[in-house]
């Protein structure tokens, strides 16, 4: 339970990418933080989510924005979320022996169109067609998004399915829990909504 703790989930839309996870961090059985971040700006137009240990969480998280920052300076534009996943995927095969305790989503814009990926603690990287779920809650996450993900969903249709996939997992997944966070990545950026935000897509249930 302590490897992979609290739900991920990442999804397409037709107006961009959505990320959404819980911010419950536990060990063994022990809650040990509810504020516990999980979803990170990697570039300008590329995020993250990741499900894990705190600890290797941040230090991956780094290595890839420093990557990141790095291409733009010697290349004079920005890495694309191919690009990147395949230097996490590298980071982390280099490090199999020892492995992060993690898995992750990865999205993005390339050439024009939305990207989305996945990544294991083996350096094993899938790109996905329109969802991903990780982490202790993902099985619960997936039963959602199967019955209700269609394929040219608007971002704002997106953006309440993703909630309610982690909220359903904060509902059936004991190492999930706590707040539910939403970030977007479209033609303008990444973007992390606000709580009131958050709070307008979690819509009572009838």
């Amino acid at each position: 339970m302590e490897y992979f703790a609290g739900t991920i989930v990442g999804l397409k839309t037709a107006g961009g990418a959505v990320l959404a996870s819980d911010t419950r961090a536990v060990g063994y059985y022990l809650v040990l933080s509810k504020r516990a971040r999980k979803l990170f700006r990697l570039e300008e137009r590329i995020g993250a989510a990741f499900s894990g240990s705190p600890g290797d969480i941040q230090s991956l998280v780094s290595l890839l924005q420093a990557e990141a920052n790095l291409y733009r300076l010697e290349h004079g534009r920005s890495i694309s979320p191919r690009g990147l996943a395949q230097v996490a995927s590298n980071i982390l095969q280099g490090r199999r022996w020892y492995p992060y305790l993690l898995e992750g989503i990865l999205c993005g814009f390339e050439d024009g169109e939305v990207v989305l990926l996945t990544l294991d603690p083996a350096g094993g990287r899938v790109e996905e067609e329109d969802f991903s779920s990780g982490g202790t809650g993902a099985q619960v996450a997936y039963g959602v998004l199967e019955r209700n993900y269609r394929r040219g969903l608007s971002l704002e249709e997106g953006k309440r399915l993703a909630v309610e996939a982690i909220r359903t997992a904060i509902e059936r997944d004991v190492a999930t829990g706590d707040k539910v966070v939403v970030s977007v990545v479209d033609a303008g950026g990444y973007r992390e909504l606000t709580d009131e935000e958050v709070d307008g897509l979690l819509a009572p249930r009838t």
